[in-house]
């Protein structure tokens, strides 16, 4: 058996066939007519009229024969549509490409085959008009034309048929468009009431009693809206599983459905025609932004009267195609109104028309917040926004409108507006223009409130231009730098005037053209302050001037965090000449007053000391008490004198510290002893904590005891009766420290940044009737300085303090 080959135009003559619509219809008189001829006319038991599709060829017409069809590879019209005449098998045992075919050797037993190719109006062969005989045949000439002839005829039905078929296709599909065409009129209609109407529409034209449009989330089946009988049970917002619904077989099928009589169709199993019982059914899917958004579908519990055409899915798919574009621009407007109504200020369009007329085809509700204007009052023309415009700002408004419709380019402006109660708000508007068609300008952006910002703008331009000017006048040096780079960014006049530099010759200076280089160590030590807690200083060193020679200064700065770019450090440079000169001018005088006074005093303090001892004999008490107070003044003023001197000593270089490497224990005992007495007068309990009895130091044991006396004498001094102060020894980080805990007032916050300084004391009548020259802790930190060491303090006002002296171990043994 040779399986028939298909025809070089197979494509369009598939085409064709289809066109026809004839294929899996049912049977026709029209067509039965034919073959009952032919069968009577040619004596044979089998007339056909057959259609060749894809894979069979399929019986339009059938008389002696109960098959509806065959597959194509076995047919012999496969074979027939092949040829340009008739095509005549007259005894197919003696042929050999049909002698094996399986309907020769079986039914319906074929051993005659004469078929007339039936031809498409436009010339392509679909199928046949045939007649089989179960006996060998020949046709002669009239039988031959017979049988074309009867061909002609069927052919006659199909392409008249075909033509009536598409008129009537072409007048419904206007229809169509007409009924689609009318729901977009009345484009200001709310989105149920077009919905609505769409759904009337689609049940009026496919003859259904319901139409749902439903939203699909996950799994779940929602009626959004719907149109539905009195009596439907149907309600918007009722929820079921999709699984449970007709639509679930719409989704698996990836594309619309229509099924005209449930209960006859291959669905009939499925459980929602059991639980829903809906007989006619047609659904499409609403689609739009990429993402299935739910269903169109209209159904009726009866069978449709007759089965849905294929005008009628065109029908369902293009209204569904509608809605899909309907719920899109309803939810991008959506979508844009939820955002209008957030954004702060309006978003708007300005149109310039070409008659000049100016309007705002749309602008957001927030135009009410911007110029206290309705959409509707400017929607027509705008002169009402720009009236309330500040006069001052309108003319510069008025010229960027004019020259970004002159060049197109990105319109921005801030100007002010009257508010309420008339008061101004600076707002700034952004647009980008279009050229319309007809030579018009709009633009689309939007409007802010930017009063605050744009008044904190104003305030901080005139506060920096108040620091420029206290830049420009301070008496003392300010420096700009960049922390990474060293480079100067700005320097004020006072500086300038002290260095000898230029403005531009000082930006260009490097750090230690202006430093000695034996500030080394301190200025390491303030790129480590200023790292660790964003400002360094106070610091006493030198500037070198343009000329080379020096001045001393007080260093100090803050550093700048800047986002995107180098820290900058703020530095201020104060030259202290005037201040050291007085110094040493208050030293040289301090110094030659002490030891001028010095030796009378220490003479007249021995005298007052031996007569208020009673070494004279006896006084009278008035005599007795003036003395007494005068031996302790001159005892006080004595110590004054001493510290004064102490003091000049450290100061100046001048006194020889003797380092050893001493037990700290023994001074720390040694310092105790010395102010027991002290503290029994004042009712004071003195506890010693050491954790470190072995602890060794390279210091000066005298000047050490010294220091540690002061943070004695003025933790027993400011300590309540009967209480305690504690001494506690502890390695620090790496040092080791002393410390002095008193649980007396503390120490009050606007004091601590002065307290080593000299002659400072606090200024309360708490403290200050306590006595102290006010030159101890002074003393003390020199001392420490000197010696390598430190000094410093905790404080907790009303809850006591602790002071720390802190010196480097001697690990020279270990």
């Amino acid at each position: 058996m040779i399986a028939p080959e298909s025809p070089l135009n197979e494509a369009v003559r598939l085409l064709a066939l289809k066109r026809t619509h004839l294929l899996d219809t049912s049977p026709e008189e029209r067509f039965d007519r034919f073959t009952r001829m032919a069968k009577l006319a040619f004596d044979v038991p089998i007339a056909l009229v057959s259609l060749v599709d894809e894979k069979r060829q399929w019986f339009k017409s059938c008389q002696g024969l109960e098959a509806r069809e065959t597959p194509r590879d076995i047919s012999f019209c496969g074979h027939a549509i092949l040829s340009d005449h008739l095509f005549i098998v007259e005894d197919t045992h003696e042929d050999s490409q049909f002698a094996d075919n399986p309907l020769v050797t079986g039914p319906p037993h074929i051993r005659f085959y004469a078929g007339a190719q039936l031809h498409s109006h436009d010339g392509y062969r679909l199928g046949t008009l045939c007649i089989i005989d179960t006996r060998p045949r020949t046709l002669d000439h009239d039988q031959r034309v017979l049988l074309e002839e009867l061909a002609r005829c069927v052919e006659e039905e199909i392409n008249s048929f075909e033509a009536r078929k598409s008129r009537q296709e072409q007048l419904e599909k206007t229809r169509i468009l007409s009924a689609l065409n009318n729901l977009t009129v009345d484009a200001s209609a709310p989105l149920e009431q077009k919905i609505g109407i769409a759904l009337d529409l689609g049940r009026q034209h496919l003859e259904l009693e319901t139409g749902i449009v439903s939203e699909i989330t996950s799994d779940v089946y929602t009626v959004r809206w719907f149109r539905a009988p009195d009596n439907s049970p149907l309600e918007a917002g009722l929820s079921l599983p999709v699984a449970q619904t007709y639509c679930s077989l719409m989704l698996a099928k990836g594309d619309h459905l229509a099924i005209s009589h449930m209960g006859d169709s291959r669905y009939r199993n499925q459980p929602c025609y059991a639980q829903m019982g809906l007989e006619s059914y047609i659904a499409a899917p609403i689609e739009f932004d990429g993402k299935l958004f739910g269903t169109l579908n209209f159904s009726s519990v009866s069978p449709r009267s007759r089965p849905f055409t294929d005008l009628d899915r065109l029908f369902i798919v293009w209204l569904a195609q509608w809605m899909s574009a309907l719920l899109q621009q309803h939810s991008h407007e959506d979508t844009l109104r939820k955002l209008s109504e957030n954004v702060p200020g309006m978003l708007y369009q300005y149109q310039i028309d070409p008659d000049g007329r100016s309007r705002f085809p749309y602008s957001s509700e927030g135009i009410r917040d911007i110029y206290g204007l309705s959409p509707q009052d400017v929607e027509e023309d705008a002169s009402s926004a720009f009236n309330v415009i500040h006069s001052g700002d309108l003319e510069d408004l008025e010229e960027s409108i004019k020259q970004s419709h002159q060049s197109l380019g990105g319109w921005m402006c801030q100007y002010r507006v009257a508010g309420p109660g008339k008061s101004w708000k600076w707002v700034e508007g952004r647009a980008t223009p279009e050229r319309r068609p007809d030579g018009g300008t709009i633009w689309h952006g939007f409007i802010a409130d930017i009063d605050e910002k744009k008044r904190s703008q104003l305030a901080l331009a005139e506060r920096e231009q108040l620091l420029r000017t206290l830049f420009e006048l301070s008496p003392i040096g300010i420096l700009l730098t960049g922390f990474r780079s060293g480079q100067n960014y700005d320097v004020n006049a006072a500086l300038l005037e002290h260095s000898g530099y230029s403005h531009a010759e000082f930006l260009a200076l490097d750090y230690w053209e202006a430093t000695p280089s034996e500030y080394v160590n301190q200025t390491q030590q303030a790129i480590t302050d200023l790292k660790e807690h964003g400002r360094f200083g106070p610091v006493e060193q030198e500037f070198i001037r343009k000329d080379g020679t020096r001045f001393p200064i007080l260093l100090q700065g803050v550093l700048v965090e800047r986002t995107g770019s180098e820290p900058l450090v703020w530095s201020l440079v104060e030259d202290i000449s005037e201040r050291r000169k007085v110094d040493r001018m208050k030293s040289e005088f301090i110094s030659t007053v002490s030891h001028e006074l010095r030796t009378p005093l220490t003479s007249i303090s021995g005298s007052l000391g031996l007569i208020a001892g009673g070494v004279f004999g006896p006084m009278p008490e008035k005599v007795k008490a003036m003395v007494t107070i005068a031996a302790r003044n001159s005892d006080q003023l004595r110590h004054l004198i001493d510290d004064l001197l102490d003091m000049e000593k450290l100061v100046s270089g001048k006194m020889e510290l003797r380092m050893h490497s001493e037990n700290i224990s023994a001074i720390i005992q040694d310092s105790l002893d010395r102010t027991s007495t002290y503290a029994v007068d004042r009712q004071i309990s003195l506890r010693f904590e050491n954790h470190h009895p072995w602890a060794k130091a390279v210091i000066d044991a005298r000047r050490l005891g010294q220091a540690l006396d002061n943070l004695l004498s003025n933790a027993i001094k400011f300590s309540p009766a009967e209480a305690e102060v504690v001494i506690l020894t502890q390695l620090h980080d790496g040092l080791f420290r002393i410390e002095v805990t008193d649980y007396g007032t503390g120490i009050p916050e606007a004091f601590r940044p002065r307290i080593f300084e000299k002659f400072a004391q606090a200024d309360s009548s708490d403290t200050r009737g306590r006595g102290g020259t006010g030159l101890g802790l002074a003393i003390t930190r020199e001392i420490m300085s000197q010696m390598g060491g430190g000094v410093g303090f905790k404080s907790t006002e009303g809850y006591g303090s602790t002071f720390w002296l802190d010196i480097k171990p001697d690990e020279s043994d270990e």
